[in-house]
């Protein structure tokens, strides 16, 4: 069955899916045998090396975190059903920038997320959608970027990183050429490889039953764009081309989309 994508914020789900997300969470833990290589486990906690200032929180300088201990923070659509706001504490993000961090748990499905608000004035600077709250990864370098590693939304259990960055008070996602994945999978049908994303140049094509690696993956321009991705792929005889995953014209081919 193919991995359904999230639905927005705030939808309850009936049992059925439900039960699909504990299946995708499941299918997320096991995915460091999926990758099946010490290096791969390493690339999916890049900051282990950074000081730990809270669970899942590393940063440049343990000064730079301070937890929260005011009053809780008030949720503010369907409060105390569906979403958990947690406020875990204040960073120093950048030249005269402090944030709040708030852990936003959606009890109900997936996806949650983490908010950075501005702690001067309460202005929500930036919400990430994340798989749940444990499987997230944050960086600050406190120079005036984070760094957010998570399982992608749109792959089966595989991480990317993002990175956020200040612009004067505000905060901006900064776009990639390519996320980097670098995992095996297998080919679920006969699967053309094009000589770019957009492109319907053939240059190569993987059978069914074979096994090709992932180098990476051109990030989608909105949240609107999860169910069209394009993969750089590299073919069992060494060649490379990209294959543009489209559900609406049934290319799936590669196993890396479904997670059962």
């Amino acid at each position: 069955m193919r991995r359904q994508r999230p639905g927005p914020l705030g939808r309850r789900l009936p049992p059925v899916f439900q039960a699909l997300a504990l299946a995708l969470a499941l299918c997320a833990a096991a995915a460091p045998a999926l990758a099946g290589s010490a290096g791969d486990n390493a690339a999916a906690r890049p900051f282990a090396d950074k000081p730990l200032a809270a669970p899942h929180i590393h940063v440049d300088s343990p000064a730079q975190f301070l937890k929260w201990s005011g009053k809780p923070v008030q949720q503010d659509d369907d409060p105390g059903r569906v979403f958990k706001k947690t406020r875990l504490g204040t960073l120093a993000f950048g030249p005269n920038l402090r944030v709040h961090l708030d852990a936003i748990q959606n009890t109900v499905h997936f996806p949650s997320s983490y908010q950075l608000v501005d702690a001067a004035s309460g202005a929500l600077l930036g919400s990430y959608e994340v798989f749940d709250l444990d499987d997230a990864e944050w960086y600050f370098a406190g120079n005036g970027a984070a760094y957010l590693n998570q399982t992608h939304l749109s792959l089966c259990g595989q991480r990317s990183t993002r990175k956020i960055a200040q612009r004067g008070k505000a905060l901006v996602e900064v776009a990639q050429p390519l996320s980097y994945i670098g995992v095996d999978s297998t080919v679920e049908q006969a699967t053309a490889l094009y000589d770019s994303p957009t492109s319907r140049t053939v240059v190569a094509t993987v059978a069914a039953g074979s096994t090709v690696h992932v180098i990476g993956l051109l990030p989608g321009k909105s949240a609107q764009a999860r169910d069209k991705l394009a993969l750089l792929v590299k073919t069992p005889f060494g060649l490379t081309g990209w294959h543009r995953l489209d559900y609406g014209k049934g290319e799936a081919g590669l196993a890396i989309y479904q997670c059962n």
